[in-house]
């Protein structure tokens, strides 16, 4: 009895904990990237929400807490918050904003008047900034190492700054497309596997039927020895 109560005790503490955020955008949620996407050196550290291929769309705080710290750059996210919640122990990162709430963006003008300089990373008190949870504190944008309009936003641990698979912890998005698999990869481990007589990775594509569901490779290998797979 005592295991079952234990049970549906973890079961709801872990289901209001996943589902405790609101989602950063005020308009319905589209992904265009994301978590742990491969990258060209590095994985994708949060998702990247679609903002309608504008900018200036409202973004809010998903819970209550405080700024902590603030980042104007021309590269990397450009324009980005990041918010506390020690309710939590979670941190919230917006990047590639477009501007920020008038309070923040006044402070942030008169510190690079100070700084006498434009790129400036800033940490202000816990007090300064409060926010609570869905209030606007910045418009979507472009800036810093973006390739069109979205939102960048991460969920990290505050201690460690480590990322957190975002979905674990806001609103399902719906998702009615199901997966493509386009074609399969093999990669011999250096000198402990050989491909088709081979050092060399292959890549083979997927024959399909007509209703797309796949049916066999292009055409066997022959393999040795340590191999990796990638769909």
């Amino acid at each position: 009895m005592r295991q079952l109560i234990l049970f549906l005790f973890l079961s709801s503490t872990l289901l209001s904990y996943s589902q405790q955020y609101r989602n950063p955008v005020t308009i319905p949620p589209a992904l265009s990237a994301n978590f742990g996407e491969l990258r060209s050196n590095h994985f994708h550290s949060g998702v990247d929400f679609k903002t309608q291929q504008v900018v200036d769309k409202p973004i809010v705080a998903i819970e209550e807490g405080y700024v902590s710290r603030i980042s104007v750059s021309p590269g990397g996210y450009g324009l980005a918050l990041y918010i506390d919640h020690p309710s939590t122990g979670h941190t919230s990162v917006y990047g590639h904003l477009n501007s920020f709430s008038k309070e923040i963006a006044d402070w942030v003008k008169e510190q690079q008047y100070l700084q006498e300089r434009f790129s400036i990373t800033l940490y202000p008190e816990p007090g300064m900034f409060p926010v609570e949870k869905g209030k606007q504190i910045a418009l979507s944008g472009n800036t810093g190492s973006s390739g069109g309009p979205h939102l960048h936003f991460e969920i990290r641990d505050s201690q460690t700054e480590e990322p957190l698979d975002v979905l674990e912890f806001i609103a399902k998005i719906p998702d009615t497309r199901k997966p493509d698999l386009q074609g399969i990869a093999f990669y011999p481990v250096a000198e402990k596997g050989v491909i088709n007589g081979s050092g060399h990775p292959v890549k083979l594509n997927i024959a399909k039927d007509k209703a797309g569901n796949p049916l066999a490779l292009s055409k066997d290998i022959e393999a040795w020895g340590r191999i990796g797979v990638a769909v």
